[in-house]
């Protein structure tokens, strides 16, 4: 059985347990999960996928997105972030997306694309999204969300997209970038390095290859400072990510992510902030 024949539309959200639950609108049948989480499933880690990834939560006034654990996570209040690199720098065969011309010629109204990835794992690239960088055709630039992909054959990669499909046909020479969807890299910023993208905060230890929620917007506390605590310039009230993953005051280049919801003082700094990295 292909992905294809495994993956289902979802036009609904369901709102229980304090909270509403938000799949993406095409997803496996198997992970067309209902449930929304509890208060105490939000800080427990699965071995088993239970939502598709990148599920988003709301509870309250909160944000959080389904991930995966690309390490084992020990390091409590600091902030995780999206190891994957931009596929044009990782490579093809890399499990880390794909810069390159497709394997085949697209139809309009296809509803997959093949790749020349020889090492990709089935539904890697689950949403991921996808662009061609086609400017002969009426439609420029055409872009899509990828619901799923068959394992490789070693040769090339299927990956397929949402009905009615391609919009226009695309020669097998033109360009495909696919980047794969940033909560499935979950690893600490500090391991993400000076070129990762902060995307949230989760409390507690993680175990590699493990399910968990991951907060990336709202009101936020209990996490770990710099050595000089955001607040204490006056006027400054952003709040960035700091090498580490800890959170600091404006520091020139650093990743903004979110601003201070108390009044501080120029010998007090604080950690409770409005985290900004989802909408």
């Amino acid at each position: 059985m292909t992905v294809e024949q495994e993956v289902t539309r979802v036009n609904y959200s369901v709102r229980n347990n304090g909270g509403t639950i938000y799949l993406p609108e095409w997803c496996l049948d198997s992970l067309a999960n209902l449930h929304v989480p509890t208060e105490a499933d939000i800080v427990t880690e699965s071995a088993v996928q239970k939502y598709p990834i990148g599920t988003q939560l709301r509870k309250g006034d909160k944000l959080y997105r389904y991930c995966k654990a690309g390490e084992a996570m020990t390091t409590i209040g600091f902030m995780k972030g999206n190891y994957f690199q931009c596929p044009g720098k990782a490579g093809n065969s890399a499990n880390s997306g794909y810069e390159a011309a497709a394997y085949a010629a697209i139809v309009a109204g296809q509803t997959y694309f093949d790749i020349t990835d020889t090492a990709a794992a089935k539904n890697e690239n689950e949403q991921a999204y996808a662009v061609w960088y086609d400017d002969t055709t009426q439609v420029k630039f055409e872009d899509y969300v990828v619901i799923g992909n068959d394992a490789s054959t070693g040769v090339y990669t299927r990956n397929y997209i949402a009905p009615p499909g391609f919009k226009v046909a695309h020669a097998a020479a033109i360009q495909v970038s696919i980047y794969r969807n940033p909560y499935m890299g979950i690893r600490q910023k500090a391991t993400c390095g000076s070129y990762g993208s902060a995307l949230g905060w989760a409390k507690f230890s993680i175990t590699s290859g493990c399910y968990f929620w991951l907060q990336t917007a709202g009101p936020i506390s209990g996490i770990t400072g710099a050595s000089t605590w955001p607040g204490q310039t006056a006027h400054y009230r952003d709040v960035y990510c700091n090498t580490d993953g800890s959170l600091i005051g404006y520091t020139a280049g650093y990743q903004r992510v979110g601003y201070l919801l108390s009044r501080t003082a120029s010998d007090y700094g604080d950690n409770f902030i409005m985290l900004q990295l989802d909408q």
